[in-house]
């Protein structure tokens, strides 16, 4: 009912987030029956977007400031060209002295508000809350309550989890919904548990607090069975003035006014907000990134310059020239995949702001994938400068071009195997499948050079999967190729002197490298989809 503030109370495991996933829609997976709302079938389109659901857990920016994520939220939530309620919510919420503090510095209540404060911006007249009060001390969880019976009184629905409150905060709430082992126990106002316990032949003592002793009554099974059959499993409302029929409603009662993004044109607007959101997060957290890239660079070129010292050394053995190269493309991988092992942890950040209808999937997945290209090309390219000048490799346009876009697209196909694996997986998960994962990739791209002409058909195929064989061969030939002279050599006899010489020794003189570039791109592409389609799945309730 709106104006009420409803607790819907049980022990560890007795299915009070399951009902409140299932009432709200963010898990309905395996959820059968029937919603109804003012009586009538729940439109699931129009519910959603006349609710919102807050979890357990925080879920915020953590390099944005409470100001920064107000104004985000309003970008994306409210009507086009309406005024931002950023300052009279944050004004409400107790939260304007902390407008310029980063959500990660704040407290756990004011995590909490903020949280909800994010979710008033569109002003939904129904409230889902798991679990407000977890881990907060006594006072903090006292305003957090006070703030929620705040919102139920200005018309809107209250709905929040709650393990076992004390008997003052018991009585801040209009109505409790008791659950226990799956079954409803009790269903009414606060006021009318106790006298309705009393019936049951289960007084509760004076001086107890009611929660707890409600609770402590949940472990006897024959008085859940007791309980649930006098509560009719929730069919009987129990009102401190009189019995009721359960859930009877007016459908004149929600009047509060709802706004929203409609018009489908913005989402243009939608995409460059996000984006602007996930870049200057990236920005702010992107000095540790920096640091690694700049030391990968160095640390990269030594090698470099050693490898090509040696490469102009007829001495030089082959295996050497493999192993640097495949180095080269190694570290320029592992550090786009390790990179994106932080994509786990938003993935509920994301799934909490999709399903509270704050964007849809393709304008963040557009945000994602285009945020990070300037900063990534811009690396890559200066990596790659490095490591090719040092290197000392003949300069044309043609080979210093190919050198640069080999290691971008190795790079963009690495991330996406990164993305894809962190979209589906979470983060323990994800730690122990990437490198099980990439490890028939790494295994791919280092087999077979020193007998290409005798590798089978099937396994020459198998290997074309691997980008990072894609790039290695793509790096030979740019090097090598482009109709490169002969290297110096002060010996009697060298045999790979000629680079074509080692070309056809690698058999891949009938290949090309823009046809492995092309190759490394349908991969990338591949990864892509599989990181959009885990979204999906993700983000499916």
């Amino acid at each position: 009912m709106s104006g009420q503030l409803v607790a819907i109370m049980g022990p560890s495991g007795a299915g009070k987030s399951s009902l409140l996933n299932a009432l709200s829609g963010y898990r309905s997976a395996g959820v059968t029956g029937e919603l109804l709302v003012n009586g009538q079938p729940r439109d699931e389109q129009h519910f959603q977007r006349s609710s919102c659901y807050i979890t357990q857990e925080d879920l915020l920016q953590p390099l944005l400031t409470v100001r920064e994520a107000m104004d985000v939220a309003a970008r994306l939530k409210a009507p086009k060209g309406a005024k931002s309620p950023s300052e009279e919510i944050l004004q409400e919420m107790g939260l304007l002295e902390h407008q310029h503090t980063r959500t990660d510095m704040l407290s756990g209540g004011q995590k909490k508000r903020l949280s909800i404060a994010l979710e008033l911006v569109n002003n939904p007249p129904i409230f889902f809350l798991d679990e407000p009060t977890s881990g907060l001390d006594t006072v903090t969880t006292y305003q957090c309550v006070k703030v929620l019976k705040l919102l139920a009184r200005q018309g809107r629905t209250v709905v929040c989890t709650i393990h076992q409150p004390a008997a003052s905060l018991l009585e801040m709430f209009d109505q409790v919904y008791v659950i226990a082992d799956g079954y409803c126990i009790y269903q009414g106002d606060t006021a009318a548990m106790v006298p309705f316990l009393q019936t049951c032949g289960l007084p509760c003592p004076r001086h107890h607090n009611p929660a707890d002793f409600i609770i402590e009554i949940t472990e006897t099974p024959e008085y859940i069975t007791l309980l649930s059959k006098e509560i009719m499993n929730g069919k009987l409302f129990k009102s401190a003035k009189l019995d009721q029929p359960a859930i009877e409603t007016n459908a004149n009662q929600m009047q509060l006014k709802i706004s929203y993004q409609t018009d489908d044109a913005n989402e243009t607007e939608i995409i460059l907000s996000n984006e602007k959101c996930t870049y200057k997060v990236t920005k702010y957290d992107g000095s540790s990134a920096s640091v690694s890239s700049s030391s990968s660079q160095l640390s990269n070129g030594n090698s470099s310059m050693a490898w090509m010292k040696m490469q102009k050394s007829d001495t030089m053995e082959f295996s050497t020239t493999y192993c640097e190269q495949f180095c080269i493309l190694l570290k320029r991988m592992l550090t786009q995949i390790f990179r994106n092992k932080q994509d786990p942890q938003e993935v509920k950040l994301v799934k909490k702001e999709h399903f509270n209808c704050w964007y849809s999937l393709n304008p963040y997945y557009a945000a994602l994938t285009v945020s990070k290209l300037p900063v990534q090309i811009t690396f890559n390219i200066i990596f790659s400068t490095i490591v090719y000048f040092m290197a000392g490799v003949p300069f044309t346009v043609m080979r210093f071009f190919a050198f640069c876009l080999v290691g971008n697209v190795v790079s963009l196909a690495a991330e996406g195997f990164g993305m894809a694996i962190g979209s589906i997986f979470n983060v323990t998960n994800g730690c122990a499948i990437g490198p099980s994962a990439i490890a028939p990739f790494l295994g791919l791209a280092i087999y077979g050079f020193d007998f290409a002409h005798e590798i089978p058909l099937l396994m020459n195929i198998l290997m074309k999967t691997s980008f990072i064989r894609c790039g290695i061969v793509a790096m030979v030939l740019t090097i090598f190729g482009f109709n490169r002279q002969p290297l110096e050599c002060e010996d009697m006899y060298c045999h790979f002197a000629k680079p074509e010489v080692l070309i056809k020794y690698l058999d891949i003189e009938n290949s090309s490298v823009w046809y492995e570039i092309l190759t490394m791109f349908g991969i990338m592409l591949v990864f892509r989809s599989l990181c959009y389609m885990g979204l999906r799945w993700r983000f499916a309730t």
